[in-house]
C-alpha cells in the first residue's frame, strides 16, 4: 500500500470511531492490532480497539475527532486530531460534568496489508481534566 492509501485508511478509521461504527473497524484494523497505549483493562487486538472506541462514546456521547494533520511515509501514518464532546459519562475516574471538552491527540500507525497493525497514541488528558475542573 502507498502512503496515500494508508492515510485514506487512517481517515476512514477515525470516521468509523466518530460514527461509533465498531463493525467498520474489522475492515480497517488487523485482528491482532497492537495498541501501544491501551486504556486500563483493554483487551488485546481488535477487541481492545473496539473497547476503546466504545469507551470514547460512553464518556462523551457526541465525541467527534477532526483530523488536523495526517502525514504518511512508507507503512506509517502520523496524525494530529482534535477531539470535541460533552462529558456525560465516566472519564478518567470523573463522573459526568456535562461540560464541553476539547483536546488534542497525536497518533502514529503502522499499516500492513491495508490495515492498521500497530497504533501509538498520546492525548492531552491533563488538558481535558483541567477543562472539567479536575486539576
Amino acid at each position: 500500500m502507498t502512503a496515500e492509501q494508508n492515510i485514506a485508511t487512517y481517515r476512514r478509521l477515525i470516521e468509523a470511531v466518530n460514527a461509533g461504527n465498531l463493525d467498520a473497524l474489522d475492515e480497517l484494523c488487523a485482528a491482532d492490532i497492537i495498541d501501544h497505549n491501551p486504556i486500563p483493562d483493554q483487551a488485546p487486538g481488535i477487541d481492545g480497539i473496539k473497547q476503546w472506541a466504545a469507551s470514547v462514546h460512553t464518556a462523551f456521547s457526541n465525541m467527534q475527532a477532526t483530523i488536523e494533520d495526517a502525514f504518511g511515509a512508507g507503512d506509517r501514518v502520523a496524525g494530529r486530531v482534535v477531539w470535541r464532546g460533552t462529558h456525560d459519562g465516566p472519564f478518567l475516574g470523573l463522573e459526568n460534568t456535562g461540560k464541553l471538552v476539547q483536546f488534542t491527540a497525536m497518533h502514529i500507525m503502522r499499516f500492513e496489508d491495508g490495515k492498521a497493525a500497530e497504533w501509538w497514541g498520546a492525548a492531552d488528558l491533563y488538558g481535558a481534566r483541567q477543562q472539567l475542573d479536575a486539576h
